[in-house]
């Protein structure tokens, strides 16, 4: 079902379940993108928490029929600043196996050294991207992450298009460069 009419459908009859269905869709992409910008759980499971509860309290009021996730990921993009500036520093981690798709016993799985070589190229990239600057890291975040397109990005940030598409191109410079050093290539 498409987000207009799940949306209808929980202003018009109060139905939880579509609700629930309605967000789950973007649950893990919303996810990922905060945690580009946080990375750290707690933290980017109160964000989560809150912009689900903000957007159900705001969806009788939406107007926005075909930018459900650009209007959902604004909500967390702004509670997830709102984070930023109460800590006042960027908390660097490891990321949680749950919403990186973890691979259990992966010794004893056949391929294992590919996977592990893969797993250590998606951890030395997730470590590139925490060095960006938080302008540049938003942007790889949503686009990555959110798979959004570069239009609903720059309306998101509320910055032109240039500005959002100089930004992904200095940060891939900028990640080409930080995985070459670090991948030894």
């Amino acid at each position: 079902m498409d987000d207009s009419f799940l949306i209808r459908k929980y202003c018009n009859e109060g139905d939880g379940d579509v609700a629930i269905e309605l967000l789950k869709q973007y649950e893990r992409p919303l996810y990922q993108y905060i945690w580009q910008m946080l990375q750290q759980q707690q933290d980017c499971e109160d964000v989560m928490q809150e912009t689900f509860r903000k957007a159900l309290r705001a969806l009788p009021d939406y107007r926005e029929e075909n930018h459900f996730k650009s209007w959902l990921f604004r909500i967390g993009r702004n509670e997830a600043i709102d984070i930023i500036r109460r800590r006042r520093r960027t908390i660097v981690a490891e990321a949680p196996e749950e919403y990186l798709g973890g691979v259990q016993d992966i010794v004893s799985l056949p391929g294992a050294r590919e996977l592990i070589e893969e797993r250590e190229s998606v951890q030395a990239l997730m470590r590139a991207i925490a060095l960006l600057p938080e302008k540049e890291k938003e942007v790889v975040a949503m686009r990555t992450q959110g798979e959004l397109p570069f239009k609903e990005i720059a309306k998101i940030i509320g910055a032109p298009i240039g500005t959002v598409l100089a930004r992904m191109h200095a940060a891939k410079k900028k990640l080409k460069s930080l995985l070459n050093t670090e991948l030894g290539r």
